[in-house]
Formats: C-alpha cells, sequence, structure tokens
C-alpha cells in the first residue's frame, strides 16, 4: 500500500495509508488523495492540508 504524509503548510500531521488518514481524520478517502496531486499543491497558498506521495527506491 502506498503511503502518504500529511501536511498543513509547513508543520508535519500525520504518515499512513489513505484509508487509515481517512478515517482517523473524518475525511473521505478520494478528498485525501486529491490533496496529494500536483493541481491541488499549484492552488495551495500557504497553510492548506496537502498529501505527498511517500516514494520507495
Amino acid at each position: 500500500m502506498d503511503e502518504y504524509a500529511m501536511y498543513k503548510g509547513d508543520h508535519f500531521i500525520d504518515l499512513g495509508t489513505l484509508s487509515y488518514l481517512a478515517h482517523k481524520y473524518h475525511k473521505r478517502a478520494d478528498s485525501l488523495k486529491f490533496l496529494s496531486y500536483p493541481s491541488a499543491h499549484r492552488k495551495s497558498h500557504g497553510d492548506r492540508l496537502l498529501l505527498y506521495k511517500i516514494e520507495d527506491d
């Protein structure tokens, strides 16, 4: 399963799978998935909740 790091602005919030984060923060998994897309990152101005996919090398 893919893992994601959740940030609000520059502050780290949590780390986990989409289903884990969705359950813990009472959000829909597809809504959180959108927050990992480059388009959501471009629209962000400062203190927005964003997700970053953790890549394994």
